[in-house]
């Protein structure tokens, strides 16, 4: 992945913010809503050439990329732009490739300064088109089957009232006639064709509108919560403020990276580009009006008084996202385009970008390498042995997968690694779960070996990391406790030093999946019981066969088992300290920098999708598959929309981390909320549209990763971390809201 903007696109960036601030000042955009468009921004927008900026360099256009077009799309809507640009942007390019004199003449108006827009919604039988500034535009383009023609009603008629003050007209074909005239610009299977991908292009540059005015709705909200002050706090330290705004974020998040994800894929020849741009497209239509809607409450009343700027995102961000119909209409497009077969999808050329996503070719190769491994060495005694669960692991197997360097392959090579990158593992991890191998104990010692790398002494790293790095060990966490839950740092394990310079430790942990396995326990304790709560603390990594150490099952709903361990009078060498005495509150923001993240729930997520599509495929339904039904496709692009943010927020987060990019503290909560909680709503629709089958277990078939999946999905929003703790991280980290947190 790479989500980094060159040194152009970030000074293009604030070049046209600054621009927006200047133009388009909440004062201009009220002053505008009584026709919907304000001419005088439009003309500084034709001043400095955007409206040529898709048009190629040899046409006298700018020659822009799609990103760069997107990335001025974001700030106008931040700016809630009083300008079609959106419906603008694609027109230059378009009609430079009709060959028709009626394109020819209207171009050359368009370089003088002319404003002409595009429908984006085709004109079909007694539907209703929704024409862009028809009222003050020289023309908008306005496909009739495979007929463009060029109308223009400027001047003979008004701004239609509506809900977000548009400049717009929403008309009967027959209508169309009365009040306005037409021209035919071009038609025929090209034409068709180059309007269809201007569609889609508008779809994007509308979508970033949308995230650009959320997002500067939510910021506006999160600045007020903590301004305004009720009962003796600033309203933001409320976990009923702050928890909401950062689900927003979230989402908006995940709607630019969507995005961005679109453009990517168009510009490498991606053969799902298509489904993206549907996805980005609809995701936006749902995402920004829930983030508006957000935002206006945490204002309270005031939210929806006319004199506070707040209402006209609220406003805005529904009414832009109608300009095509009902946006659901969209999920049956997303459906096709993934799953049909038949002729491919116009696309706008996005040109050349430098973003990548997905973990990129090297990590590919490493998958297919352990793709081969488990392919020749996963006998079907191994493959009856396999489970989800920690009952899966097998010590055989899991030394021949570290003599294969597929245990620990990113770890350096002085530890028996390979020194694989992040997005290796995250390829790697999708292998595991492709042959439905478990992803618990390698990664738990995995989180445990490298802090012990960090923080242990070199004595304590020569006797265990050998052992972890061969296969032969394993390790678990001793953090969370019965009285203090996911508040690790108030836990209540004691231990004491002794006369002989040993500890001794009492108290019990919960929670520590794999101790029943475990050769080690990596153990929170205090150390010093009148320092304050996140003083006081030392971690160490106890040898589980040591006397006084109890293990006992604790069996969950997931058909997993995890412990509760009990520690009596355990003692303990100095030798197993890891990090300094009653300093473990930096051991332990190292340890929850690797916990905090999504990418191991998503897998699992998009496992279940993966299963519940092959059981719409392989399900008759009379003379169809359930995937020829209209619902079904519905909600099956639904969870496919919500699983491909998902990836992109996970991946965005090990990004983060590998290029230290600021604001990364808010990426790892991020993708595991959005993961974690979408897996929970989808798992549970799911199960609603298999219904009643999906209520059976050990099936032998599609159907049980489903319903797995609803049985897991509640669980993955408590580990690592609950969705309420990591909320309140994206709300301070994301944005600088108070700690809702004591």
């Amino acid at each position: 992945m790479n989500l980094f903007l060159s040194d152009e696109q970030k000074l293009l960036g604030d070049s046209v913010a600054r621009l927006f601030a200047n133009e388009s000042s909440m004062l201009r955009v009220r002053v505008a809503e009584s026709t919907g468009f304000d001419p005088s921004l439009w003309d500084s927008l034709v001043e400095m050439g955007i409206p040529l900026l898709r048009l190629p360099e040899g046409a006298g256009g700018s020659g822009a990329g799609l990103l760069e077009a997107v990335l001025i799309a974001e700030q106008a809507g931040r700016y809630l732009a009083s300008v079609p640009l959106a419906e603008a942007l694609p027109v230059a390019a378009l009609l430079a490739q009709l060959d028709s004199p009626a394109a020819t003449v209207l171009l050359e108006r368009i370089r003088g300064g002319a404003l002409v827009t595009l429908s984006p919604l085709a004109l079909s039988g007694d539907q209703q088109a929704c024409l862009p500034a028809l009222s003050v535009a020289e023309a908008v383009l306005v496909l009739e089957g495979k007929q463009l023609f060029a109308v223009n009603a400027r001047g003979t008629i008004g701004q239609a009232d509506n809900l977000g003050s548009d400049c717009l007209t929403i008309v009967q074909p027959e209508q169309l006639e009365l009040i306005a005239s037409r021209e035919l610009v071009a038609s025929g299977d090209s034409c068709y064709q180059l309007f269809q991908a201007a569609i889609e292009e508008w779809k994007l540059l509308k979508a970033a509108m949308l995230y650009g005015l959320a997002a500067q709705a939510i910021h506006m909200a999160a600045e007020y919560s903590r301004e305004r002050i009720q009962f003796g706090r600033p309203i933001g330290g409320y976990q009923g403020i702050a928890h909401p705004l950062a689900d927003a974020i979230t989402d908006i998040d995940g709607s630019r990276l969507l995005t961005w994800h679109a453009i990517s894929a168009i510009a490498t020849g991606d053969t799902d580009a298509p489904a993206l741009v549907s996805m980005a497209w609809w995701w936006a239509t749902q995402a920004a009006p829930r983030a508006t809607a957000t935002a206006l409450r945490t204002f309270g009343g005031y939210g929806v008084s006319m004199e506070y700027d707040i209402q006209l995102y609220y406003r805005r961000a529904r009414g832009w996202s109608l300009l095509r119909g009902d946006p659901q209409a969209e999920l049956e497009l997303i459906a096709t385009r993934l799953w049909s077969t038949g002729s491919p999808f116009p696309l706008p050329d996005a040109g050349e970008t430098d973003l990548e996503f997905g973990y990129g070719a090297d990590a590919e190769a490493f998958a297919d390498e352990a793709r081969a491994f488990f392919n020749s060495h996963l006998t079907d005694e191994l493959r009856a042995h396999a489970h989800h669960s920690v009952d899966g692991y097998h010590a055989g197997f899991n030394r021949q997968l570290a003599e294969a360097g597929l245990l620990y392959p990113h770890w350096p090579e002085a530890f028996g690694g390979r020194g694989k990158s992040p997005f290796d593992m995250a390829a790697l991890q999708e292998v595991f779960e492709e042959f439905n191998w478990q992803r618990i104990t390698a990664p738990i010692t995995n989180q445990v070996g490298q802090i012990t790398m960090r923080f242990a002494s070199e004595a304590l790293k020569e006797e265990v990391l050998p052992r972890f790095g061969s296969g032969e060990a394993l390790a678990c966490l001793g953090f969370s406790e019965p009285t203090c839950g996911s508040d690790v740092f108030a836990a209540r394990t004691r231990a004491e030093l002794t006369d002989t310079g040993d500890w001794l430790i009492n108290g019990q942990k919960i929670f520590t999946t794999a101790g029943n396995l475990a050769d080690y326990i990596f153990l929170l304790a205090r150390t010093d019981p009148d320092a304050p709560k996140h003083a006081g603390l030392t971690l160490f990594l106890a040898p589980m066969n040591l006397p006084g150490i109890e293990v006992h099952p604790v069996h969950t709903l997931h058909d997993e088992r995890t412990n509760i361990t009990y520690l009596s009078d355990v003692r303990l060498s100095d030798h197993y300290r890891i990090g300094e005495v009653n300093q473990g509150v930096a051991v332990m923001a190292a340890t929850l920098e690797l916990e905090h993240g999504g990418d191991q729930y998503r897998i699992s997520y998009s496992n279940m999708l993966r299963h519940a599509l092959q059981w719409a495929r392989t399900t008759r339904q009379g003379e169809r598959s359930m995937l020829d039904d209209k619902d079904v496709r519905r909600r099956l692009a639904r969870v496919a929309t919500h699983t491909t943010i998902a990836r992109s927020l996970c991946y965005r987060a090990i990004w983060g981390v590998m290029h230290q990019v600021p604001g990364r503290a808010a990426f790892g909560p991020m993708s595991k909320v959005f993961s974690t909680e979408y897996y929970r709503r989808d798992a549970s629709d799911l199960m609603e549209l298999c219904a009643p089958q999906s209520l059976l277990q050990n099936q032998g078939n599609d159907l049980d990763l489903v319903e797995l999946g609803y049985r897991q999905s509640i669980g993955m929003t408590i580990y690592g971390g609950t969705s309420e703790i990591q909320r309140s991280l994206i709300a301070e980290q994301a944005l600088g809201m108070p700690k809702s947190r004591s």
